[in-house]
């Protein structure tokens, strides 16, 4: 009924509206194309933005006084009729029904909308029945922009809040509805587990081959352990909600204890806490100084410090050198002690020598001279002999050679000449065998 109702004041106020533009709109056969679609178009334009307000001030009328909007409804049945029927008379109308309009003078003025419906309700229009046939003529009070513009506002603070509280709430359920899900997550997983423990336990590893069945036993001990394990889970979770409910408790103490001293603050407080602020903020500017000071401090160190680092890597770096040097000096007289102990050994093998070479030349005595040319005119004669007989020794050897070789052509002669004469025994056998065939 209410959309019905809602329809017919939008359609009431369009064609209040068009009759009103009617007589702005110029003759239709006198424009053209361009003109027409561009008059139409303003008139959807304008169309939607009246259909707007007005749904604006249906929200705004039935938000502040729903009683207003029965009388409306009233006048705009009344005017549908009125369309419809063209004999009825307005004033007959006004005189039988002034006491079905309902309308305050707050109706037609936005600002006074605004104020508490209170307010609205205690003045009443003068002239109930000059009003009625205003509105229904489509003359009146209008609303200006300003008007206009306090309506939207109000009317988007009341969305905002409308909508903020459609949020925490939708919050609120959606916690509610993620908590109660993951409950139920946590109970599945649990039967889960709570399944194949019973399965691996009971059906599979409990079953008596021999009496191909389970034996009550294992039944009872798996039951009594799953009481136990369940109570001693659901203690841990009692205590868990016991704590949470003692912290609760504590913060409701706590937001009620800020409540009440934010309720019973005082401006002797504030100038109290102004007083403390600035002895803190004093307080932070003397330790800010002192760790500029500090800080001073610090870099006199650092730079002191780096210098000190240079000198010693500078020293790091010529002690390295020395203890290199070193280990080299070290290397090397290793070296020469091996090669001292090696010369040592070659001079006590040479001073061996020296001395056998000192007794032989003691023991030795020089001989005759004439013996001397003797023995070597023996050997220069034997070496002579030994070159004449290798020359001999090379000449039998090369007679040696051209005799094998003289050998060697003797030899194929011959064998030429056996095969010849073979060749000929064969020929004449085979002339023998021809002869004695043809005989």
């Amino acid at each position: 009924m209410s959309s019905v109702m809602q329809s017919a004041v939008r359609s009431s106020v369009m064609s209040q509206n068009s009759r009103s533009i009617s007589g702005l709109v110029p003759d239709m056969d006198v424009l053209s194309d361009a003109e027409l679609v561009k008059l139409v178009t303003e008139l959807k334009d304008s169309l939607n933005v009246l259909v707007l307000e007005n749904e604006i001030l249906e929200k705004t009328i039935m938000r502040l006084e729903p009683s207003l909007m029965h009388g409306v409804y009233q006048a705009l049945e009344y005017a549908t009729r009125m369309s419809s029927n063209t004999s009825l008379n307005v004033g007959s109308y006004i005189k039988t029904q002034p006491s079905k309009f309902g309308i305050q003078e707050t109706f037609l003025s936005p600002s006074r909308m605004l104020t508490s419906p209170s307010r609205v309700s205690t003045k009443r229009v003068e002239s109930i029945a000059k009003l009625g046939t205003t509105i229904i003529l489509g003359s009146g009070p209008r609303i200006n922009v300003l008007e206009r513009s306090e309506l939207v506002s109000t009317e988007m603070e009341v969305l905002v809040t409308n909508l903020n509280k459609i949020r925490k709430k939708g919050a609120k359920q959606h916690a509610l509805l993620k908590a109660q899900l993951e409950e139920i997550g946590l109970r599945v997983s649990e039967i889960d587990k709570a399944s194949n423990l019973f399965h691996q336990e009971v059906l599979v590893e409990g079953w008596d081959k021999i009496a191909q069945r389970i034996p009550a036993e294992i039944w009872i001990r798996f039951m009594t352990e799953w009481v136990k394990i369940s109570d001693s889970q659901i203690g841990k979770l009692r205590l868990r909600t016991s704590t949470l409910n003692t912290q609760f408790t504590k913060l409701k103490g706590q937001i009620k204890v800020k409540a009440e001293l934010s309720e019973s603050l005082r401006p002797v407080d504030f100038e109290k806490l102004k007083i403390e602020n600035g002895e803190c903020v004093k307080l932070i500017d003397h330790k800010l100084q002192q760790l500029g000071e500090l800080k001073k401090l610090t870099g006199d160190a650092n730079l002191n410090l780096t210098i000190h680092k240079k000198a010693m890597m500078e020293q790091n770096h010529y002690l390295n050198k020395v203890l290199t040097t070193i280990k080299n000096k070290a290397q090397s007289t290793v070296q020469l002690d091996k090669e001292r102990d090696l010369i040592q050994v070659q001079a006590d093998l040479l001073a061996q020598r020296l001395n056998e070479v000192r007794k032989v030349r003691l023991k030795y005595e020089v001989p005759n001279i004439m013996e001397y040319v003797q023995v070597k005119w023996v050997v220069t004669d034997l070496k002579h002999g030994i070159k004449m007989l290798e020359n001999r020794k090379h000449i039998q050897q090369i007679a040696l050679q051209s005799i094998n070789r003289k050998l060697q052509t003797i030899s194929e002669m011959v064998a030429q000449s056996e095969e010849l004469e073979n060749t000929q025994s064969s020929s004449d056998t085979t002339t023998t065998n021809t002869t004695s065939s043809s005989s």
